[in-house]
């Protein structure tokens, strides 16, 4: 068996699979189950197509061809019009004021104070 390609997980890999399958040529998937120890193993490079020698300049014709129609990566940043500082100042101010609302509620661990005269209506 040869190496015709390393995927970068499982799913990559049996569509790599699945097309040389169309193809007529077999093959198998070598470190699929191996991704569940990533923090014990490296965490790429384990998830390999594999062919049979006879087989390989095809398949590599076949993965070159699928690497080719494969869409480009379009990176972008993320538009905030938000300051992060402000956004921050927010965050706290809506934290702060849920949690005094929480400690200043009228239910304890004893019972509930509807009317807030300081004796508990419901025990």
């Amino acid at each position: 068996m040869k190496l015709v390609y390393q995927a970068a997980n499982s799913i990559e890999a049996h569509m790599i699979l699945h097309q040389l399958e169309q193809a007529g040529l077999s093959g198998r998937i070598d470190g699929e189950f191996l991704q569940g120890g990533v923090g014990e193993l490296q965490a790429s490079g384990i998830i390999r197509v594999m062919v049979e020698e006879s087989d390989y300049a095809a398949a590599k014709a076949i993965v070159t061809e699928w690497d080719a129609v494969q869409p480009a990566v379009i990176e972008t940043r993320p538009t905030t019009t938000t300051h992060p500082l402000l956004a921050g100042f927010i965050g706290f101010i809506l934290g702060l004021a849920s949690l005094s609302l929480y400690y200043y509620s009228s239910v304890t661990y004893d019972g509930i104070d509807y009317n807030n005269d300081g004796t508990l209506d419901e025990k």
